[in-house]
């Protein structure tokens, strides 16, 4: 079974660099993080805080593993950023979202640069 690749969102990818989050929109959105091939790996929302706050306070202090590309698309508000991102979520089940792979039933911390990350086991 091939894996599906869904369109790219408005913004298109945008390699994640510092200088490319200070780069990013003060507005609510909904965006996807994706592998450096491709793999929709998180998705995630930003409210009222901004996208660019979302995504520094996404990475805090260093970088995350696995995560070379951002693709945003800006909403009028928090609750339509909100329930987009829920549905994609759910249409697509990435690996770093809470309730799928290896982040079933556990606080969800993304693995630092150079971390190995295996293929999560199926879900019961």
């Amino acid at each position: 079974m091939s894996e599906v690749h869904p369109a790219v969102l408005a913004s298109g990818l945008v390699e994640l660099t510092p200088d490319a989050i200070d780069a990013l929109p003060d507005a609510p959105a909904w965006y996807r993080l994706r592998s450096p091939g491709q793999r929709v790996m998180l998705v995630g929302h930003a409210g009222d805080e901004g996208l660019r706050e979302a995504i520094r306070e996404l990475y805090g202090s260093h970088l995350v593993g696995g995560l070379a590309f951002v693709e945003y698309e800006a909403s009028a508000d928090a609750a339509a950023a909100a329930d987009a991102a829920a549905r994609d979520i759910e249409l697509l089940k990435p690996l770093y979202n809470d309730g799928f792979g290896r982040f079933r039933n556990e606080e969800v911390t993304l693995p630092r640069a150079g971390h190995c990350i295996r293929k999560a086991m199926p879900n019961p």
